[in-house]
């Protein structure tokens, strides 16, 4: 049983990568037909598409619940969410800093920095009581499609600015994440592209689900917490694609692609993915989470924005910090922290 408990959860998660990659696939075509810009793509089209695991982790987790197939569900979905998040902001920006430093701009984390503590707060402002109902996960995802609404405005802004080459030293811009992108995946027609995605979503759903069902076999098998689960094992299966696309991204030297993902894919996470799956459902939000995971969060997102302010890379050896960081964390939440 427990063998099969694992077989069926790593199938779940090969599950979640490639129908996220099929769909960012499909998306990626599209965009490219309509000359959208690298740094729009990654705020938007990919930090979205490489969130697509943890949304339909939370839709079906939220079915699941309402059709009774797991009524305890709620630890496995919100531990999903904040797992997620700190894992790319400490392990998955660590191993892409190691790969190659990371390039980021004084503009994006002027816009994107603050707003990710922003989602922080509202998680936690709304779920201080011990659950998070679906008139909050509304809330929290309008204020997502709001802030996606401001990052359009200001990058079509940006680009109508005579960029001089002072005020792109000053502010660290990336210049090729202006330029439109070329997806490199070539397809013959629209019809084509919107079959991948399609195909991309049907997969994402289906594992999805069976993710869902294994997490909670072995979380019983082994008498772990669902909260534990959900932050250490579903957070990581989930995190894959992030992972994937961030290094594919640095190999084609398309970092403004690779720093919009990592910080927009975390916005979403909380926000869209969170309430997507609440608005269905009200949710409970494990305690644990609320005093030791978010804490952590808090301060793992300090010092990843601070070295990414502070120098002009993310460099090799801040990398290796951010990795130790979570090693860290992943040995208290085992030993200390679990409930």
């Amino acid at each position: 049983m427990v063998l099969l408990s694992v077989l069926f959860l790593i199938l779940g998660f090969f599950g979640l990568y490639f129908g996220a990659k099929l769909v960012i696939i499909g998306l990626e075509n599209i965009a490219g037909r309509f000359h959208i810009s690298h740094l729009m793509v990654g705020l938007t089209i990919l930090s979205i598409g490489t969130s697509l695991p943890e949304i339909a982790v939370s839709i079906m987790g939220g079915l699941d619940k309402i059709m009774g197939i797991d009524p305890n569900i709620d630890g496995i979905v919100i531990g999903n969410k904040v797992g997620s998040f700190l894992i790319q902001i400490s392990l998955i920006i660590g191993i892409l800093a190691v790969s190659h430093p990371i390039f980021v701009s004084k503009w994006e984390l002027r816009r994107e920095g603050p707003m990710l503590f922003i989602s922080i707060l509202v998680f936690l402002f709304f779920s201080l009581d011990g659950i998070l109902t679906q008139f909050e996960a509304l809330l929290m995802i309008i204020i997502y499609f709001i802030y996606l609404s401001l990052v359009i405005w200001s990058e079509r802004r940006l680009t109508k600015i005579k960029l001089g080459s002072n005020y792109i030293e000053k502010e660290r811009l990336d210049i090729v994440g202006f330029e439109p992108i070329e997806s490199p995946h070539k397809t013959s027609s629209i019809f084509k592209d919107i079959c991948i995605f399609l195909i991309g979503l049907f997969i994402l759903v289906f594992a999805a689900e069976i993710t869902l069902l294994s997490s909670h076999d072995l979380s019983k098998e082994f008498h772990i917490p669902e909260n534990v689960v959900g932050i250490l094992i579903v957070g990581f299966g989930t995190s894959l694609p992030e992972l994937v696309a961030d290094l594919t991204a640095i190999r084609r030297e398309s970092y403004g692609i690779a720093v919009g993902d990592i910080l927009g894919s975390n916005i979403c996470d909380i926000l869209l993915a969170t309430g997507s799956g609440a608005i269905i459902i009200n949710f409970n939000v494990p305690r644990i989470i609320l005093f030791f995971d978010i804490p952590v969060l808090f301060l793992a997102l300090s010092i990843a924005l601070y070295f990414l302010w502070s120098q002009k890379t993310l460099k090799r050896w801040e990398g290796i910090l951010l990795i130790s960081f979570y090693c860290v964390y992943t040995i208290l939440k085992l030993s200390i922290f679990q409930i």
